[in-house]
């Protein structure tokens, strides 16, 4: 009956704090990322990261937090939007919204956590905003968190990962970078 009353709290398209995105934002792909959409046999790309609080120890909503994570491709270019816990002020996630833009609605994973501790994870099946498989190439993941009303990205803790969509799989492990911890990045052909 709980789990009812944590999905009924939700928005649509959300899983309750702490879960998972199963297809983080693809067309109807299975809990694994993969199909979907056209998308069939494209491969999948897990993350799953460790957050802390903004610089300082915290923000004034601390241990309250939002988190954004997104793709770039080549240059840069914004890919998609793969994850997000943020049931209101995502407009503080300055980088995302500046790279997502503000009326980005994909991948709503969760609502604003309450908590840094639960490990994080996101399953993005490498579709694009348009539905379509990104071609072999490096890519970063992008991940912004904060715990405050922040008005630059500075203010926020922000990490990058690369990893290659290849004909080879790819593991990483134990990952650091900027307030984000023990990530792991898992790409499967």
């Amino acid at each position: 009956m709980s789990l009812l009353v944590a999905l009924a709290a939700c928005e649509v398209g959300e899983v309750p704090v702490g879960g998972t995105a199963p297809d983080a934002g693809g067309g109807g792909g299975g809990a694994d990322g993969g199909g979907g959409g056209g998308g069939g046999g494209a491969g999948s790309l897990q993350v799953t990261f460790t957050t802390g609080p903004t610089a300082g120890g915290g923000g004034q909503y601390s241990p309250n937090n939002i988190v954004a994570v997104w793709i770039e491709g080549p240059g840069g270019t914004f890919v998609k939007t793969v994850g997000r816990w943020a049931g209101v002020r995502k407009q503080h996630l300055v980088a995302w919204t500046t790279a997502a833009g503000a009326a980005d609605a994909d991948a709503v994973s969760g609502a604003t956590r309450t908590s840094y501790t639960p490990p994080l994870t996101v399953t993005w099946n490498l579709l694009n905003r348009q539905n379509t498989v990104i071609p072999d190439g490096t890519y970063t993941v992008r991940m912004e968190l904060t715990d405050l009303n922040a008005t630059t990205a500075a203010q926020n803790n922000q990490g990058t990962f690369t990893f290659v969509k290849g004909p080879a799989p790819q593991s990483q492990t134990a990952l650091s970078n900027g307030g984000f911890t023990n990530v792991s990045i898992q790409f499967t052909p």
